[in-house]
């Protein structure tokens, strides 16, 4: 009786410690599920059709809103605006990113970009929101060569609050527009890209760089519409494509 005593004793002990482990684990998976689940954008892969969705900040954890026609920066909390900064873009020649993109690193640089970096999943590119030297072109107009800028002090605090895996999106409804040739990278190609495959002329999936396929569909374009033949998106030729695209 002694013995099955001390043996229903052991058997309570390992009961307890199972309970135990079991609850302390809920709590790591619950507390790992709330962390994730605060960034809905966290496990998302890029996908074309991004860059045509508004923007919508998410319900849960931050979100970013870049805004290169008013050279702002907004940061928003469970969708409620939280903070703001002024900003600057890339130039005519050197377009920032336009659509949804997710923060892919956070990090520490050097003195060039003032010191902080937080890299954005563009495609097509090294693109991303830093410090800078010239800061008094921030707020004032778009100089960059794509990226975004920022003051040093002011990037270093939104460093220090978002997290990798937050939705950034990046908004320029006053764009200029620019001749499009073969060589060239960004979100304008893309968009190029996505009407020549709505109207039948490509088939790749759009990546945002103008090379031989998209060189060719433009040519092909070109033809049908009794335009010269270059491979090169002026006005007249984007115009007619647009116009293409909508009667469809």
């Amino acid at each position: 009786m002694k013995n099955e005593r001390i043996f229903d004793c052991k058997q309570i002990i390992q009961i307890c410690l199972l309970v135990a482990l079991l609850a302390i684990s809920a709590i790591i998976i619950k507390s790992l599920h709330d962390k994730t689940s605060d960034n809905e954008y966290a496990n998302e892969v890029w996908d074309y059709r991004d860059i045509l969705t508004p923007f919508k900040p998410t319900r849960r954890g931050y979100s970013i809103l870049v805004d290169l026609d008013i050279l702002t920066l907004t940061l928003y909390k469970d969708g409620n605006e939280e903070r703001q900064w002024p900003i600057s873009g890339g130039t005519i020649d050197n377009p920032s990113p336009i659509g949804s993109w997710i923060v892919t690193d956070i990090e520490n640089w050097g003195s060039g970009f003032g010191g902080s970096w937080i890299g954005l999943n563009v495609p097509w590119g090294q693109y991303g929101i830093h410090g800078t030297t010239q800061p008094w072109a921030v707020g004032c107009s778009n100089v960059s060569h794509g990226c975004i800028r920022m003051r040093n002090a002011d990037v270093a605090e939104l460093k220090e609050i978002i997290s990798i895996g937050i939705l950034v999106h990046v908004k320029y409804d006053n764009i200029p527009f620019r001749i499009l040739a073969k060589g060239e990278i960004g979100s304008d190609i893309l968009v190029l890209q996505v009407i020549l495959m709505q109207l039948g002329y490509i088939s790749d999936i759009p990546d945002g760089k103008f090379g031989m396929s998209t060189f060719n569909a433009v040519i092909q374009f070109q033809i049908d519409e009794n335009l010269k033949p270059d491979g090169v998106v002026g006005i007249q030729t984007w115009i007619l494509l647009r116009t293409r695209v909508d009667e469809l």
